[in-house]
């Protein structure tokens, strides 16, 4: 029986397509470049940042740094000026625009159904303390019980480290905690790895089915989670 859901937040609970194109538009006014050259540079560097994450070559507790040391070669500035550059463009995105609609009312209906909450990320350009400040503006961390980010974990999703922190934290078996997220291989791989169920958000598939031989369901809005949790 699942006692408690922990989710993903990039992706799942906020938008990140649309937060760095937010944040590429600050970065370009405050480097006084072209928005199309910047947003383009950003992109890339994360894709690059997120291969390394993903192939295990940097620990969760350095994958920030990895991140922008990145980003600035890509942008042909000092990290340093990265570091600050990032932040001014956190402190301009609207939590509003990039939570996704589904989101608060799903998080209120689980915790009235005595769900316990956690949220379970990765970093990669801002450390998780970012993370958390626009999931608290936006009024979401008021249904979070449990926090975990791979900053401060020293281990990346899908590593079976990271979820077994998870767990620990929240003082359950894993057969008794479901993780949502919308990566197949960090947030379906890595809980399935320590015997966690999962459950995959995939927006634009359409698609509702559920696996409880696995322990795994695919939603394509959150708004439906209250229903598969109880076929896995």
């Amino acid at each position: 029986m699942v006692k408690a859901v922990s989710f993903d937040v990039w992706g799942t609970l906020l938008d990140l397509d649309r937060t760095l194109f937010e944040a590429s538009r600050v970065i370009a006014g405050e480097l006084g470049k072209p928005f199309d050259e910047v947003y383009k540079r950003v992109l890339e560097a994360h894709e690059e940042a997120r291969r390394i994450r993903r192939r295990a070559l940097i620990p969760g507790n350095e994958t920030v740094k990895a991140g922008q040391e990145i980003l600035a070669r890509k942008l042909g500035v000092e990290v340093r000026e990265v570091e600050g550059l990032i932040h001014r463009a956190f402190l301009k995105v609207d939590p509003g625009q990039i939570t996704y609609s589904d989101v608060p009312g799903t998080l209120e209906e689980l915790s009235r159904g005595d769900f316990r909450i956690a949220v379970a990320g990765n970093v990669l350009f801002w450390p998780s303390s970012y993370t958390w400040m626009l999931l608290e503006k936006g009024g979401l961390t008021r249904f979070v019980e449990v926090r975990l980010f791979s900053d401060e974990t020293g281990f990346n999703k899908p590593d079976r480290g990271f979820f077994l922190a998870l767990v620990g934290k929240l003082g359950l078996e894993p057969g008794e905690v479901a993780h949502v997220g919308d990566n197949v291989i960090e947030d379906v791989g890595g809980p399935m790895s320590v015997g966690m169920k999962a459950i995959l958000v995939k927006r634009d598939l359409k698609v509702v089915a559920t696996f409880n031989l696995l322990g795994v369901a695919v939603v394509y809005n959150l708004t439906q989670l209250p229903s598969v949790l109880n076929l896995i």
